[in-house]
């Protein structure tokens, strides 16, 4: 009797598992084909778009219109500008942001944690925003030249922001240093410093433990930022289509006026391709040594020692060089707060007598429609939050999708293991990775512009668009919380008789709950402030903040367009410290 109970308590867990097996593998199935339709109708198939413009030529491939960008100067001279700056901007992103992130990782003060988080509220901020706030500053009737011209007692400006290359650099310091300073702080507290130690016992000085000891360990967290800024300077639109006026170009603002202006599809698209095959040349390059940062800082105990700051009587070196590096950080978060300032003041500014402080706020939240922007603020407004909110939901569905298919493990129900999958998807989201908002907007607007989507519903090629650039961020996100869970709760969980789902939703969904809130709010926040596709696609009834700050950065008052950044600003910021509340900020691609 006891033998047939057991027989038939064997058989029904058999069945259960099998069922579980077969459910399991109708999720992955399910989500290979939600993931790879998706990425099919609206990247891979938009990109060969991009190709066949690139490619072909009367019917016929051809390497004619790819090779002929390389013929004409003003591409080579966009080609060449493009890897230049962005060279230099990462190289003094990082001369200026090394010692910063050694202060903040060896010695703790009052304040530090919110020092640091008001150096990297301008990486979070829409480039446009970032824009205005250097007009407001550094403009030629801002507040650095017009005081300039006070002490000086003349007119000629101290920084010339447009039309100059030092007005390029100056913006894509602002908006990158903190990369370097959030990540070689890890880098710092990771050191081995038992070995330093050991070498100071046996005589080596302070220059022989750096270059012997200290580089070697934090060598692939340098070349990660580096690479990272890099990427993020090469497909720079916005600072340098403003700033840069017609003698500066990028490839993807040369791209942009190529498509928009000259209506040269086939030139446009070889530079747009030519960009995405540097792209990834680089984020490939990257995430080789990204991975090897993650594979050193797995298991170790930080040792590197956090000291008070306090200075000394007898160590006057040791004052002159704790006093140089505060004055360093000081300017440079002084640098990195001041346009942020200026943005939220400027709102508060009238541009005539008798207006009204408020003026700008005003004409925020009217419904009158408004010549410039060819609509009325307010539909910004409500566009700007519908398509974030649209973006954001969107952009969870898939990134579950994503992570659920690179960390299911199905060989065996009680055996998890790694995914036979990982290398597959993986390879798939590196492409998009790569691929700037232009050439993602090029691609959607040449698939979907004859169709009745884009004539009636291009706000849904919009949002599309958000989602592929929201994707890889989101996705890293839960990932990070993802890798995190114990695989032996997971085999014991299962071992024990649980369903796929029930492990999904009594462990591993609680376990990456703040992932997904941070991927979420990662993915309004791109979207919320993104220029450079919406730029290309929108109309003026579908047009955001960020779209009419452009339209009035020209405008005879800064007034309106500084509190539509003024509120975009205050968005992102709460965006950003709620994030750093139950996370961190990601800077990975």
């Amino acid at each position: 009797m006891k033998t047939q109970i057991l027989g038939k308590n064997q058989g029904s867990t058999k069945k259960k598992a099998d069922y579980d097996v077969i459910y399991n593998r109708f999720l992955v199935i399910f989500g290979f084909l939600a993931i790879g339709s998706f990425l099919l109708a609206f990247f891979y198939i938009p990109l060969s778009k991009i190709m066949r413009y690139a490619f072909v030529k009367d019917q016929t491939f051809s390497f004619s219109e790819f090779s002929d960008i390389f013929t004409s100067s003003l591409n080579l001279s966009a080609i060449s500008f493009s890897i230049f700056q962005a060279l230099l901007s990462s190289l003094i992103c990082f001369l200026l942001g090394f010692p910063i992130s050694f202060f903040m990782a060896k010695y703790t003060f009052p304040g530090k944690k919110l020092l640091l988080n008001i150096m990297t509220v301008p990486f979070v901020l829409p480039s446009i925003v970032v824009l205005l706030g250097f007009i407001v500053v550094y403009g030629e009737n801002g507040w650095i030249n017009t005081l300039w011209n006070i002490i000086t007692e003349n007119d000629f400006p101290l920084i010339k922001l447009f039309g100059s290359f030092q007005g390029i650099l100056l913006a894509h310091v602002f908006y990158n240093i903190s990369v370097v300073i959030r990540m070689l702080i890890p880098a710092w507290e990771n050191i081995d410093y038992e070995q330093i130690e050991i070498a100071r016992s046996l005589g080596a000085n302070r220059f022989a433990c750096f270059f012997k000891i200290i580089l070697p360990q934090i060598f692939n967290y340098i070349l990660s930022s580096i690479l990272l800024i890099f990427t993020y300077c090469f497909n720079s639109f916005a600072i340098v289509l403003y700033l840069g006026e017609a003698r500066f170009q990028t490839i993807e603002v040369r791209v942009f006026r190529l498509m928009t202006s000259s209506f040269d599809f086939s030139g446009g698209a070889s530079l747009a391709l030519l960009q995405l095959l540097i792209n990834s040349l680089v984020i490939i390059l990257y995430l080789f040594f990204e991975k090897k940062t993650r594979q050193m800082a797995r298991g170790k105990n930080i040792s590197f020692p956090k000291i008070a700051i306090q200075f000394s009587r007898k160590h006057w070196k040791n004052n002159l060089f704790l006093a140089l590096f505060i004055i360093h950080v000081i300017l440079v978060a002084l640098f990195s707060i001041l346009p942020i300032l200026a943005v939220i003041i400027a709102s508060f500014i009238p541009f005539k007598s008798g207006i009204s402080i408020f003026w700008g706020y005003g004409q925020l939240f009217s419904f009158s429609p408004n010549s410039l922007l060819g609509t009325s603020p307010m539909r910004l407004i409500l566009n700007t939050f519908w398509f974030a909110s649209l973006t954001m939901i969107a952009t969870l569905f898939f990134s579950l999708m994503i992570v659920f298919l690179l960390r299911n493990r199905y060989q065996k129900i009680n055996n998890f293991q790694v995914s036979r999958a990982d290398s597959l998807i993986s390879f798939l989201i590196i492409i998009p990775m790569a691929t700037s908002s232009i050439t993602l907007a090029i691609g959607l607007f040449l698939q979907f512009q004859t169709s009745i989507l884009f004539a009636g519903s291009v706000w849904i090629i919009i949002i599309l668009a958000h989602v592929l650039i929201s994707i890889p961020f989101t996705t890293r996100s839960i990932l990070a919380s993802y890798n995190r869970i114990d695989l032996d709760l997971l085999n014991i969980a299962a071992t024990l008789g649980s369903s796929r789902i029930q492990i999904f939703r009594k462990i591993e969904l609680p376990l990456i709950k703040n992932g997904l809130i941070v991927g979420a709010i990662f993915s309004f926040a791109i979207s919320l402030g993104e220029f450079g596709a919406t730029n290309f696609l929108a109309r003026s009834e579908y047009g955001t903040l960020s779209i009419g700050i452009s339209k009035l950065l020209f405008s005879r008052t800064l007034q309106l367009p500084a509190s539509m950044a003024t509120i975009l600003i205050i968005i992102t910021v709460l965006c950003f410290f709620f994030i750093h509340t139950i996370g961190d900020i990601d800077f990975k691609v």
